[in-house]
């Protein structure tokens, strides 16, 4: 993924049993793309992870700056769902949102598998150059969601992609050590760019 933007969102969900179906048609279909109306929303990727751990989904927004969640239009989405996301919400299981600064980005096209890394570390080393990097520290000035557990407030996300999940594993072990132990690839399943 290429990130253009100066934020990032991240968001970790898993969904509730016998709403798998229901839930990806409304995700990708409905959610995603009316996310990309907002001015400033520059681009999402969706992922699911094939562990069957939860949460099974990630989904990542390029951001214009972490304004575009302050702005009217954004705030319209959260606070006035549209009848298919109100029958979802309540399915959405294990929520998490963080909202980062972009504090480095190596480009790169999309690969088939993303590693998000939680982590308190600030500067990472540079990785293998098979494997992309993206960093964001953690905007603990950001607005929250109403479906959201209680997000970290220091630290940060970092991005790794590839289409080699062990090289993926092994510079999550070199950035963040033990830590890395809990990291999961999801597997790309949409790319997705605002309608001109």
């Amino acid at each position: 993924m290429n990130l253009k933007g100066t934020a990032f969102l991240a968001l970790w969900n898993g969904v509730a049993p016998g709403q798998i179906e229901a839930y990806q048609d409304w995700h990708g279909v409905e959610h995603v793309p009316e996310r990309l109306t907002v001015p400033g929303m520059l681009a999402a990727w969706r992922y699911q992870a094939d562990d069957g751990d939860e949460p099974a989904f990630f989904t990542l927004y390029d951001l214009a700056s972490i304004e575009v969640l302050q702005s009217p239009a954004y705030q319209r989405l959260i606070n006035e769902p549209s009848p298919a996301s109100t029958r979802m919400r309540p399915h959405l299981t294990h929520f998490t949102r963080i909202v980062c600064r972009v504090a480095a980005s190596r480009p790169s096209p999309d690969a088939g598998f993303v590693m998000p890394l939680v982590t308190e570390t600030i500067v990472p080393p540079l990785p293998d150059p098979r494997c992309a990097l993206r960093h964001g520290i953690i905007a603990a000035d950001a607005p929250g969601h109403p479906l959201a557990r209680p997000e970290p407030r220091t630290g940060s996300v970092l991005l790794l992609d590839a289409d080699d999940t062990a090289l993926m594993r092994a510079e999550a072990s070199r950035l963040v050590g033990a830590a890395a132990a809990a990291a999961r690839a999801f597997r790309l399943i949409g790319t997705f760019l605002p309608v001109a």
